[in-house]
């Protein structure tokens, strides 16, 4: 079987000096590993080529293993997750809002040692949104916010996905395959933002799934909550390049700009959210 390129890119080298992320300050992070956890089990692949799936997963772990061991650390993914915050801001409006702090203050204090102390921060889009950057900032949609019907247990499964993938390295591995494809000689803040907010896999949706259910029922959120909310959640959307990031999807290399095409008819369905949610409540920590 033949690969996409975009796959290959997952096993791309590791990033660059920290010469890329200068100019914003960050606050320190400690030097943790992050959340070791067990390849998802095959039953909840459901939907998803195995083959592909696997080899996904594979290239994930070697991901993971490549910035672990190539120097990339705490502090240099919190520099850049506070320069593409700063990229950010300076497009759209951001708010802080003291529920999702709140709730995100209990998952930080859930009792498993997390890479960073993570914040969040409410976009207001109407469409049902959210995504992580590296360094343990999280954006959510006011939409997002609207869908959990006022259920904190909802709300806190969302924003534990999205710990997840920052958790698993995911954020991370979106600004390595960007380095590798144009060497960053210049930090691409806006098409690194498209990639963040598009560009995760099928199987590292469904990790961040069972990761964050794993870590909203430690923190004593009802997982009930979580199920109820993958059911109102709409279909992954269609590629849209007309959105906030346009101008930058169209600007990647194609090779990128196919691995977000890709990306975004590849979610998992409900199902196999729900097997990954249904695992993740067994899974130790």
């Amino acid at each position: 079987m033949s690969w996409p390129l975009w796959v290959s890119l997952l096993a791309c080298s590791g990033p660059p000096s920290d010469e890329a992320a200068e100019g914003v300050a960050a606050p320190p992070a400690p030097n943790r590993r992050g959340v070791q956890t067990p390849p998802l089990p095959e039953r909840c692949l459901y939907g998803l080529d195995p083959q592909l799936a696997q080899r996904l997963m594979e290239l994930d772990t070697l991901s993971r293993a490549t910035l672990m061991g190539g120097g990339w650390d705490g502090a240099r993914e919190a520099k850049l997750g506070q320069s593409l915050l700063v990229t950010l801001k300076g497009r759209v409006n951001l708010r802080q809002d003291p529920r999702v702090d709140t709730l995100l203050t209990r998952l930080n204090l859930g009792g498993v040692p997390l890479r960073f102390e993570h914040t969040a921060w409410v976009l207001d889009e109407a469409n049902p949104n959210a995504y992580a950057l590296p360094g343990g900032r999280i954006v959510l949609s006011a939409g997002l916010l609207a869908l959990t019907e006022g259920d904190d247990d909802a709300l806190a499964f969302a924003l534990a996905h999205e710990l997840a993938h920052v958790e698993l390295y995911h954020s991370a591995a979106v600004y390595q395959r960007l380095w590798a494809t144009q060497g960053w000689a210049d930090p691409a803040w806006g098409p690194l933002l498209a990639l963040t907010r598009h560009a995760t896999s099928a199987t590292q949706e469904l990790e961040a799934d069972r990761l964050g259910a794993a870590l909203a029922q430690r923190a004593g959120f009802s997982l009930d909550a979580a199920e109820a909310l993958l059911e109102r959640l709409p279909p992954a959307a269609s590629a849209d390049l007309s959105d906030l990031f346009g101008a930058d999807l169209q600007a990647l290399p194609p090779e990128l700009r196919a691995l977000v095409l890709d990306g975004l008819g590849t979610h998992p369905n409900v199902e196999a959210r729900r097997c990954a949610v249904r695992d993740g409540a067994t899974l130790p920590l």
